[in-house]
């Protein structure tokens, strides 16, 4: 009976025992009662890639993340091992990508089959890399509008303090001439007096102004248009025939002779006028007595 109660606390014991060492491995991602293959991939940055993470393949759980360690040897890069539980063969140039799981930002690793015919074989070390996560795409894409609002800011603050200066320039160039800016007003409001004064004067010389329009309106200018125009072509008629020397006026002009003896007649005619006013006796005398007149002298 003794022995029987030893060999249920032994069997008890190595069955905790068990239990402890599966469920230490398995917190840690490693299933001690399955097929697992091993292989290892550098990163330079794991992004918050825990122990535990699942390691899939178009969505599908074929292992998990069992260690991620620092490795000095190789330049300072975090080395991430994980196994792969499904019975599956894959190439060796596949990769191993960390992705965001979810919108929290929870990471996992997916693997991406290459294209070569060689195998990958366990404890084989992969090609890792980082699959951009959305919270970066949103980043990048913020930043630029981010860097152009910051500009847009920066000019409206420039332009708001322009405003403000040129504001303040104005107030004070409105206070250092209140004085001639209310006497401009006054005048202003003296002249629109004076215009509202007159208004019936304006009226009267804007009714003046219709019936002036009207009446040009209603004359006949074309004909006084025509009737100027055939008296200057009547006188272009007779400036040509004065430059023709035809009629009295053109001969007159153009004929030499004929100038000559007129002048000569001319001047003949003003010393007999001139001889009439100095001898006036030689010409006019009345003789009550039958007196026989002097002779006249003959004008040379």
């Amino acid at each position: 009976m003794r022995q029987t109660k030893e060999i249920i606390i032994g069997l008890s014991t190595f069955v905790a025992l068990i239990s402890f060492i599966w469920g230490y491995n398995f917190l840690k991602g490693k299933n001690v009662f399955t097929q697992k293959r091993d292989y290892y991939a550098f990163y330079e940055h794991v992004h918050g890639l825990e122990v535990g993470r699942p390691v899939t393949i178009n969505g599908f759980k074929i292992g998990q993340v069992t260690d991620i360690t620092f490795d000095a040897s190789f330049g300072g890069k975090l080395l991430v091992d994980f196994h792969i539980s499904e019975p599956m063969e894959f190439s060796s140039d596949s990769k191993v990508q960390i992705y965001d799981m979810d919108i929290m930002g929870a990471k996992g690793v997916e693997l991406i089959i290459g294209s070569n015919t060689e195998l990958a074989t366990p404890g084989d070390t992969l090609v890792g890399e980082i699959k951009i996560s959305l919270t970066e795409q949103v980043t990048k894409q913020f930043v630029p509008i981010k860097d152009g609002t910051e500009k847009l800011i920066s000019v409206l603050d420039s332009t708001l303090k322009s405003i403000t200066l040129l504001t303040n320039k104005a107030s004070e160039l409105i206070e250092a001439n209140h004085t001639s800016i209310t006497n401009a007003a006054g005048n202003i409001d003296t002249l629109a007096e004076a215009l509202n004064n007159q208004r019936k004067d304006f009226e009267i010389v804007i009714s003046n102004l219709k019936k002036f329009s009207s009446d040009l309106v209603d004359s006949d200018i074309d004909q006084t248009v025509k009737q100027v125009g055939l008296t200057m072509k009547n006188f272009d008629s007779i400036l040509q025939e004065i430059q023709l020397g035809e009629g009295s006026l053109g001969k007159l002009v153009k004929d030499a002779e004929l100038y000559t003896g007129m002048t000569k007649s001319m001047t003949q005619l003003e010393a007999l006028l001139k001889d009439m006013r100095e001898h006036p006796k030689r010409y006019v005398h009345f003789s009550m007595f039958g007196k026989k007149e002097s002779p006249v002298d003959t004008i040379k």
